[in-house]
């Protein structure tokens, strides 16, 4: 039995060599891009160890469990080519923006970096672009707002190279607030962008 817990990547490698030799297989947890892992439990028969290290690997001869080791080289050598293969997973941004205004704060233009590098690191993608608004204004105001705020967005995109048929805009207004808040609340965190990619 495996279990995998979030953001661990496992690799399986299993071969069979002939008829008379049972599988064999090799599993190692993989770094997530900040050098954290989860975790994976590796069971045969009555037998299990729990892999929750980067680069921690676990062979299956047969029916008995042998640990080993692996390093970035080894997966490259043994994985490189399923690696490869793998799509980019997708991405989640969010940046804000001033009062009553479709302009970034000038920590989210910094961070609009980060997200125009990581679509244009893609060989192909997708963008989703919803704005929202916090709750002072009147709601149908709020409504223009926050689409005003996702077009902007899709136009600096656009306006730096990406393609405008693979970038979706919607406004959401004040519903679904980061920060929940009555009515008529300036909240910094609900004047926002939510991006997609992938």
């Amino acid at each position: 039995m495996i279990t995998l817990r979030w953001a661990t990547l496992l690799l399986v490698l299993g071969s069979l060599a002939g008829c008379a030799q049972k599988q064999q297989e090799l599993f190692v947890v993989l770094p997530n891009p900040d050098g954290t892992s989860g975790a994976i439990t590796v069971s045969e028969g009555q037998n299990s160890v729990v892999l929750d290290r980067p680069y921690a690997a676990e062979e299956v001869k047969g029916d008995q469990l042998k640990p080993t080791t692996s390093d970035s080289t080894q997966v490259q050598q043994v994985f490189g080519d399923a690696l490869a293969a793998q799509p980019v997973l997708p991405a989640h941004f969010r940046l804000y923006f001033l009062k009553d205004s479709d302009v970034l704060t000038s920590q989210s233009q910094q961070q609009y970096k980060n997200v125009f590098e990581d679509i244009k690191g893609r060989p192909v993608y997708q963008v989703e672009v919803i704005g929202y608004t916090d709750t002072l204004g009147q709601q149908s105001y709020n409504q223009q707002l926050s689409l005003k705020r996702a077009g902007s967005l899709r136009d600096e995109l656009v306006h730096d190279g990406l393609k405008p048929d693979s970038i979706t805009i919607a406004g959401r207004g004040e519903l679904d607030p980061a920060v929940p808040t009555g009515p008529q609340v300036a909240e910094p965190r609900n004047r926002r962008v939510e991006i997609t990619v992938r």
